[in-house]
């Protein structure tokens, strides 16, 4: 074991960054590699013919993919080049100094990387990489009991797919091929294990991309409905349950497998045309099953983690692949389902005691990510939320009232002792001022002061992330009523009104910003500048008491400074919240703390 991690750690000592290798380098390379991989060719046909009887020893199994993963990283990376070189030349032909360059030979490193695969002595690099992903395939095969075997293997896959010229060469392997068609429990008994529920996405991520790379489809031989097939007849299955069968225990397992597929493929779709393809396959048959799901499992945490990790991935609108054309309603369907099941779970976990056990694991994770799950559809630009009022769809008002009663529910202590959750509540809040600041103003008073309240306490947490989400939703609020605190709206009512009950809410909030600029942590100070502007016009009183009570706080000899240093501050800034401004103010807010910072007392 020990002496394979040694092979591989030479192997994969090597830099293709540098100007060249070593003479000779490939040779040793070449010699301490045929060793490696014809032990490894032993342990597979003995683990083979034994049908996973005749196991190695874990730590042996662990060690050959230690020096798999090197042997990749190093040989791996250029074999369509070495392969085809004239292609390569023909693709540039339009270039006439890169053809010539190109046609006149092979480089120094393809005449490196063909002398090692001459003196390894097993084949071409399609030989090797061939033993290599049988090896892979036959892990998830005979180790289904050993997750940190499954994790590592499914690792090395995952890198090699993400490779552009080894994920063209896996493309043309049987043992892919066969992964790409049979992708079941019956073929990877791996796939069936609980344990390995999480590594379950990773498979099926790592298929996806390959079927989905330029002439992955027609290499495999298979299409994106064939190879969802066994997944969408699961998902039939199951929906044609009743509700007392849909909640039977035998009925766990496959929940949990189909969303963590469903989850794997989504997350790699990364084009319109590629989400499209599943969104098609999934709706409008099986979206409604979903909710389902999550009412009546609402108090199983593996199964309703299992489908909101996938429905948070399936909103997400990552590089705008969730694009519809103008005449589509599928924005709009896709919202509607989104919030049927954050409500349908939503209302179950507001219904239900609070669990005297572990708080987090049984009531605030699913409630997090729950919460991501609402923050991915609201932020996705593909739904026009002003349709729902219009034609009294209660869908984006009932998703907004659940997951305000949902946060509303959680005392400050537990929001800021768990930091997924902190991240997940404080960044519902941001979304909810962005782009819903109407239903925010609308709220009643006290409501609306809890929000407040918990924005100004993450304002000064430790995480500056959360400090940004926090500021951020400041800003929101604060633009909104110096743009229209001289037009005749509810909203601009509504929040008077607030500010009424409250008339210290943007001086406590100015006093804090401009606190945490100048006393607080480094990490704070980008996160709190933004609103700064948008605030101090919002409420030019505010500022002004602040101003007068930070210059009382000091000696007499530095009031005068400090007086200049507001005033250089405020000097050539407009009263205009345009990019260009705010820009303008930002830096002359870095340079008023670093002079201020220089004589003020604390």
């Amino acid at each position: 074991t020990w002496l394979t991690y040694i092979i591989g750690s030479i192997v994969g000592g090597h830099s293709w960054s540098s100007a060249h290798l070593g003479d000779g380098d490939e040779t040793i390379d070449a010699s301490l590699s045929r060793r490696a991989l014809q032990l490894a060719q032993c342990v597979d046909y003995r683990l083979t013919q034994s049908i996973g009887i005749g196991r190695s020893d874990p730590r042996l199994e662990q060690s050959l993919l230690y020096y798999f993963q090197n042997f990749r990283r190093v040989y791996m990376f250029m074999w369509d080049q070495v392969a085809n070189p004239d292609s390569v030349s023909n693709s540039v032909s339009v270039v006439g100094m890169l053809a010539a360059k190109l046609d006149s030979g092979p480089t120094s490193k393809q005449k490196v990387y063909q002398n090692m695969f001459e003196h390894l002595g097993m084949g071409d690099h399609t030989a090797v990489a061939n033993l290599i992903v049988t090896k892979v395939g036959n892990n998830l095969k005979f180790w289904p009991d050993d997750t940190e075997i499954v994790q590592s293997t499914l690792e090395l896959l995952l890198d090699m797919a993400g490779g552009y010229s080894s994920s063209k060469l896996l493309l043309t392997l049987d043992t892919v091929k066969f992964m790409a068609r049979n992708h079941t429990e019956d073929y990877f008994p791996f796939l069936g294990d609980p344990s390995n529920a999480r590594h379950r996405s990773t498979f099926h991520a790592i298929l996806t991309r390959l079927l989905l790379s330029p002439n992955g489809s027609e290499k495999l031989g298979l299409s994106f409905e064939s190879f969802v097939e066994p997944i969408i007849n699961t998902l039939s299955m199951l929906g044609n349950f009743s509700l007392r069968d849909l909640r039977n225990e035998g009925v766990r397992r496959p929940l949990i497998g189909v969303f963590r597929d469903l989850r794997g493929i989504t997350s790699s779709l990364h084009n319109r045309k590629a989400y499209s393809m599943l969104f098609e396959v999934i709706h409008p048959t099986h979206l409604p099953l979903m909710a389902l799901v999550a009412d009546v499992w609402h108090d199983q945490v593996d199964v309703i983690v299992s489908l909101l990790r996938f429905l948070q991935e399936f909103c997400h609108n990552k590089a705008n692949r969730v694009n519809f054309d103008q005449s589509s309603p599928n924005g709009i369907l896709l919202f509607r389902a989104t919030s049927d099941v954050v409500c349908a779970f939503g209302r179950r976990l507001l219904a239900s005691p609070v669990p005297s056990g572990d708080l987090y694991k049984e009531r605030y994770k699913c409630m997090s990510i729950s919460l991501n799950v609402l923050i991915s559809a609201l932020s996705g630009n593909y739904v026009c939320f002003g349709v729902f009022a219009l034609y009294n769809d209660p869908c984006l008002e009932n998703a907004l009232d659940v997951a305000l009663q949902m946060i509303l529910s959680v005392p400050m202590d537990d929001v800021m002792a768990y930091p997924k959750l902190s991240k997940a509540y404080f960044g519902f809040i941001e979304i909810f001022f962005r782009n819903h600041l109407k239903s925010v103003l609308a709220l009643d008073t006290s409501i609306f002061m809890r929000l407040m309240n918990a924005v100004h306490e993450g304002l000064q947490a430790s995480d500056p992330q959360l400090s940004a989400l926090c500021a951020n939703s400041i800003d929101h609020l604060a633009t909104f009523y110096y743009e229209n605190m001289e037009k005749d709206k509810i909203e601009v009512r509504n929040l008077n009104s607030h500010l009424s009950a409250q008339p210290n809410l943007f001086s406590s909030l100015t006093s804090t910003l401009f606190n945490l600029l100048l006393f607080g942590a480094p990490q704070h100070h980008w996160a709190v500048i933004k609103p700064m502007l948008s605030l101090m016009l919002a409420s030019e009183s505010s500022f002004k008491a602040y101003k007068d009570h930070l210059i009382g706080t000091q000696a007499p000899e530095k009031q005068q400074a400090l007086n200049e240093a507001f005033h250089n501050l405020l000097h050539d800034v407009q009263r205009s919240l345009d990019n260009t401004n705010r820009e303008r103010f930002t830096q002359k807010l870095v340079t008023f703390r670093v002079a201020v910072r220089g004589f003020l007392t604390l």
